[in-house]
């Protein structure tokens, strides 16, 4: 008997915007999001990507979107990109924070980091945004930031929480400002 597809939770799922072409990358088991891609360059132009890192991801795929990923894409176009890349700190998928496996050599794949660079390695920014993570994951965060930051690319956010953590932008207002992101010991 075949194994039930993994189900991350939430069931709000969002029409991407017209005009923006949806991507994503999914383990073979379904369990993880390595990378969820969305494109609205216009044609001849060359694209301004922007690198979104959050939590951990939910529900979107390449034709639809969550309300995260569609905030965070409302924020891209308002600031001139034309492609917006998202990725996590975990790659399993889960609506609620709870849901996420206590072990992180679970809640994060052996691929997640690696694709992580990748993406950043094609970002003119990198935005972090994942939020409040249980200290369980900390090394996790800690690698995450510093492959990051071995690519060079300019990393922001759009403000922090008290522990030093980048907020989660879904309930920020529209105009919230970019801030650098501070590296551990810089």
């Amino acid at each position: 008997m075949a194994e039930a597809p993994h189900d991350p939770g939430g069931k709000v799922r969002l029409r991407l915007p017209d005009g923006v072409i949806g991507g994503a990358t999914f383990s073979d088991c379904g369990r993880y999001r390595q990378a969820l891609t969305r494109d609205w360059t216009p044609d001849g132009a060359p694209p301004r990507t922007v690198l979104f890192i959050g939590m951990n991801p939910s529900v979107a795929d390449a034709a639809a979107s969550d309300p995260t990923c569609h905030r965070e894409l409302m924020f891209a176009q308002d600031w001139g990109f034309t492609r917006y890349l998202k990725g996590n700190v975990l790659d399993w998928r889960a609506t609620s924070p709870k849901d996420i496996p206590a072990d992180p050599a679970l809640a994060c794949s052996p691929a997640n980091i690696p694709a992580l660079v990748e993406m950043a390695c094609e970002s003119e920014l990198v935005v972090m945004a994942y939020g409040k993570l249980h200290k369980r994951y900390a090394g996790l965060v800690a690698e995450m930031i510093a492959e990051i930051a071995t690519t060079g690319r300019p990393m922001k956010c759009l403000g922090l929480n008290m522990d030093g953590s980048a907020k989660h932008p879904l309930y920020l207002r529209k105009d919230t400002p970019l801030q650098d992101f501070p590296l551990p010991g810089a």
